[in-house]
């Protein structure tokens, strides 16, 4: 069955050559060590300090985004490359099928369902990380979630019960992990942003999402200014984390951290995280934003450096 295209440049601002994602990963190598034994609530994969854990080990991954909600990638590639973790992009978060076939959304796209792609994911050992990036509404409008105050929208009751739905469907998976929201807020802290206000959303985002029953799978939350700010994980995450378990935040790298940057610079902020305890993955980085190509070379090697997890942006297109 033939199944519409997305025309990418009009759901995203960002796009990434595959020349470029080839020039990360050739920088980036996964790791573990051994060195630490898990006190989380669930498993096989856990939270532990600033530790993302699997079977009581310390673990780092390198990963990609991908949207094979629009169809799914050639799975070969992924396992050649050693990609262990993926961060499904989710612009249709409204209409997306959790289960069953493929549905034509409002927007006229065809997307695939989640369980289809965790099934795919999973069979090369990959976790699957479900972001919702944006919501279609009846009229086929889309709205994309970068840049929102996410308690300020006017679906945002129907976002927590669309959210709830897939906890309950994934609670028993856990090797699928749900991001609450991604890239949220002002790119300069503009529109009346504040830490308190990112600590009263992410609790929210996260409450509605444990108050499905044995819902115990890992939960990511995002930085602010558009998620390339630490700031606000550092001005509150320890209240998050008190009242919370199983969290990790996400970090993303463009601008923030890639230009005029040096590779001392981008280690001190990431060993700040960790040495504040707080657990963290950079759930992107590329070389092109919104802007001219960027360099990248010293932020790889400082995330090497600190074995951080983390995701290019954006994996090749290879569909079936």
């Amino acid at each position: 069955m033939d199944f519409d295209e997305p025309n990418l440049n009009e759901i995203m601002r960002k796009a990434i050559t595959l020349l470029a994602f080839t020039f990360l990963f050739y920088s980036i190598q996964g790791c573990t060590q051994e060195n630490d034994q898990s006190e989380g609530l669930t498993g096989p994969f856990a939270i532990s300090g600033s530790n993302l854990l699997y079977n009581n080990e310390v673990v780092s991954y390198k990963g990609v985004n991908a949207m094979q909600s629009f169809g799914l990638t050639d799975p070969n590639l992924m396992e050649e490359w050693n990609i262990k973790i993926v961060r499904e992009f989710i612009g249709n978060l409204r209409e997306q099928p959790i289960d069953g076939i493929p549905i034509l959304g409002s927007d006229g796209i065809w997307y695939h369902p989640t369980q289809e792609i965790v099934n795919q994911n999973r069979l090369y050992n990959i976790v699957t990380i479900i972001c919702p990036f944006g919501w279609v509404f009846e009229n086929g409008q889309q709205t994309l979630f970068t840049g929102l105050n996410p308690s300020e929208q006017n679906f945002y009751g129907e976002y927590k019960t669309k959210m709830k739905q897939i906890a309950e469907h994934f609670k028993d998976q856990p090797d699928v992990w749900i991001e609450v929201w991604n890239e949220p807020y002002h790119w300069n802290n503009e529109n009346n942003y504040t830490h308190d206000l990112w600590l009263t959303d992410m609790s929210d985002m996260v409450n509605n999402l444990r108050e499905v029953i044995d819902f115990k799978n890992i939960i990511l939350v995002p930085g602010n200014e558009q998620g390339q700010s630490e700031a606000s994980v550092l001005a509150k995450g320890e209240l998050l984390l008190n009242s919370n378990f199983n969290i990790l935040f996400d970090i993303h790298a463009y601008e923030k951290w890639l230009i005029d940057k040096t590779e001392s610079q981008i280690t001190s902020r990431l060993n700040t995280l960790k040495n504040e305890n707080f657990p963290f993955i950079i759930g992107e980085v590329g070389v092109q934003n919104v802007g001219d190509i960027m360099p990248v070379q010293s932020f790889l090697n400082a995330v090497k450096s600190t074995n951080s997890t983390t995701l290019a942006w954006l994996w090749n297109k290879n569909s079936r």
